[in-house]
């Protein structure tokens, strides 16, 4: 239950409180500073700081909005507001900031509340034409760095947000950005002085295109282009809150009620809404949800369908759920396509049979695994959720990633989120496709051991690791055979991630394999390779993202003791020296696929490979659960969005081969996987590798 607790005094009237406390015990507090786009007391217009309070719980955290409307990054500090909030700070308490809407304009005169434009350290000094009183002016970062900084002193944790966008379009249907200046230089703040960001204005601007410019203008904004409408504040509330819950703050653990996944505004079908909800089957569709007959085939005009393949079935199964009463399935795997504008979506499927048992393994895009084997028994239905990445080639307006022949026309790099259903009898009964502005998204940029590989039975660990992530974690695979850090970064390949990855996302790099290959003077480990991925580690930390190095994984090559035998000269070492001198953490898959291959031994290591270099599905999974497994020993912050069940994997004890098996499929290369007899599922005891004995618990879930 909420307790009003008490009201602070500001210049404009009175900060909302709210929070349970108890006598003698002061609950953390997130303190809201801003402008009126957070705090308003204008009639018809609502910041975003009043319903954020509503999905807080108060039971656990407490929230002062202390935002104030007409107020710029300069005015809130010399107008004495800062310092009310600083005095009241105490260790774990969470301040955000968000400032900009009020930083241009005079310097003096008039409002006289403009601060310099930019980042840096330049001074102006100026004299108020009413009182007569000197002031020195800052820049709008220098500012933001001011509130930061003292915020730390004070043992709370900023977080530094860019201002929300204004009901402003280009003649392309875009929101207009400040990613240019604003957006940019409060990104670079948060950085310089360490301080969390959250990318606000890119990510309120998504969600404003995805609900379409009626939606927008009708519903989320009033009597201006700045400030919202309840409904409108409700949107950017529910971002902010999911936002803040991607980030490692233990005071915000659990501080936070469930927010809607979308508003009423966005629920459509419509190619370009937030959200799209399919009921598969003959049978009639659940109110709110689109029918999908066997029959409906994928149209660009309609946006959305099954593929060309194999036959789909459906059966309508009767009864009171519509829902659930009808499904779809078929005899090898069938895929069905939705066209998505880019970025991330969550998706939900209802999985089973009202009659018979199902058991269903789901792969996205190019063969990504995001579900494996899911069985129900007659008359039982599981929802399983997920995160899928959609890219396109596309920049900017002048640039697209030069793709290789082999990329022309496969599914990464459509406009489409496509969902492949497979396993011994796949059934599908619901779908509901939601973008996921909130997600982190991890980006993978390597070479073919990690890329998205369409033609069987080659496979990479970037393929396999989706499967282990949860729904709050998108992966997003850049990854392409052939390419080393220099020609990745040639064919567009690093502007491209630049140009989406956001502040708190992560960066995976493992190149090494074609690096070696190339020529030059002054070319090798130590020298070229070396500078080159320090490069990219410094340009995603230069937009807020965090990198972590991985090492190539070893070639199958032994020696005459059955010792693996380094074929990668110093480049694994090289990526060991980049991660210490710059400060990143490292998965060190070369020391674990050594340990890995050895305990398959020369002959058994044969089933993790395709040729000496690449692997098969069962080489992939295995070096993803080394991936994950140096993830979670270390506490890497990606951990937290693995899913449940992520047991210890020791790379000495592989599983087996037959855990493995090959599943149904089409005769099209893009369809054909391996189906897994789940590791999860398993424990340990019945799992024992031919090679070691070894009875360990592994693998355990209920």
């Amino acid at each position: 239950m909420f307790a009003w607790l008490g009201l602070a005094a500001t210049l404009t009237g009175l900060a909302v409180v709210r929070g349970d406390e108890t006598l003698g015990h002061r609950l953390p507090t997130i303190y809201l500073i801003g402008d009126s786009t957070v705090r308003t007391g204008t009639k018809g217009q609502q910041g975003w700081g009043d319903p954020f309070i509503t999905l807080c719980d108060s039971s656990k955290v407490r929230v002062e909005n202390r935002a104030c409307g007409g107020r710029s990054s300069r005015t809130y500090l010399t107008e004495g507001l800062w310092n009310q909030v600083r005095d009241q700070l105490r260790p774990g308490d969470v301040v955000l900031i968000q400032f900009g809407h009020n930083d241009g304009g005079p310097l003096v005169g008039g409002r006289a509340r403009a601060s310099l434009k930019g980042n840096g350290e330049e001074t102006r000094e100026v004299v108020d034409t009413k009182t007569g009183k000197a002031e020195v002016v800052h820049t709008y970062g220098w500012y933001l760095r001011r509130y930061i900084t003292e915020a730390k002193a004070k043992g709370a944790a900023p977080v530094v947000c860019s201002l929300v966008p204004r009901n402003i379009w280009d003649s392309g249907g875009k929101v207009r950005r400040a990613s240019a200046d604003y957006g940019r230089w409060a990104a670079e703040a948060a950085h310089q002085g360490g301080a969390f960001f959250i990318d606000l204005n890119e990510r309120v601007a998504e969600r404003y295109e995805a609900d379409g410019t009626e939606v927008v203008k009708t519903r989320y904004f009033g009597t201006d282009h700045t400030h919202t409408t309840e409904a409108g504040a409700r949107v950017t509330a529910e971002i902010v809150a999911r936002s803040l819950q991607g980030l490692d703050l233990p005071t915000l653990r659990g501080a936070f009620r469930t927010a809607t996944k979308a508003t009423d505004a966005g629920r459509s079908t419509r190619p370009g809404a937030a959200a799209y909800r399919f009921d598969f089957g003959p049978g009639a569709a659940a109110p709110g949800f689109v029918a999908v007959s066997p029959e409906t085939a994928f149209h660009a005009d309609r946006g959305y369908g099954f593929e060309p393949g194999p036959r789909v079935e459906g059966f309508d199964r009767g009864g009171d759920d519509l829902l659930r009463g009808d499904l779809c399935t078929g005899s090898a795997p069938f895929a069905f396509s939705v066209a998505v504008p880019e970025g991330n979506y969550r998706v939900t499927l209802t999985l089973g049979d009202r009659e018979l048992g199902s058991e269903t393994s789901v792969l996205a895009e190019a063969r990504r695994l995001m579900l494996d084997r899911v069985r129900t028994e007659p008359g039982r239905f599981v929802t399983r959720t997920f995160a899928v990445h959609i890219r396109t080639p596309r920049i900017d307006d002048h640039r697209e990633v030069r793709l290789k022949p082999r990329e022309l026309g496969i599914r990464d790099w459509d406009d489409k989120l496509t969902l492949e259903f497979a396993g011994d009898r796949p059934c599908i009964a619901a779908a509901e496709i939601v973008r996921a502005d909130d997600a982190v998204t991890m980006y993978l940029l390597g070479d073919s051991t990690v890329a998205d590989q369409t033609s069987p039975p080659w496979n990479s660990w970037g393929q396999m690791i989706p499967r282990f992530f949860g729904p709050d974690l998108a992966i997003a695979n850049h990854a392409e055979s052939g390419e080393s850090l220099r020609s990745a970064r040639r064919a567009g390949r690093l502007d491209k991630v630049l140009s989406t990855i956001r502040p708190g996302d992560f960066l995976l790099i493992q190149f090494g394999h074609n690096d070696q290959k190339e020529k030059g003077e002054n070319v090798g480990a130590m020298t070229t390779y070396l500078a080159d991925l320090k490069s990219y580690v410094e340009a995603g930390i230069g937009r807020g993202a965090r990198p972590i190095l991985v090492t190539p994984m070893h070639r199958r090559r032994f020696d005459a003791r059955g010792k693996v035998v380094n074929s990668l000269g110093d480049y694994p070492e090289a990526v060991r020296r980049a991660a210490r001198e710059e400060g990143v953490p490292l998965i060190d898959l070369n020391v674990m696929s050594r340990a890995l291959y050895e305990a398959l031994g020369p002959e058994g290591s044969a089933s993790a490979f395709v040729d000496g270099t690449h692997h098969n599905a069962f080489g992939s999974y295995e070096l993803a659960r080394c991936v994950v497994e140096a993830i979670r020993s270390n506490a890497m912050p990606p951990a937290r969005y693995l899913v449940e069940g992520v047991s210890p994997f020791d790379p000495t004890h592989p599983d087996r081969p037959e855990v493995l098996r090959l599943g149904r499929h089409s005769r099209s290369p893009s369809s054909t996987f391996l189906s897994f007899v789940n590791p999860l599922s398993y424990r340990r005891s019945s799992i024992r590798s031919p090679l070691h004995d070894h009875s360990s618990s592994r693998f355990h879930v209920d």
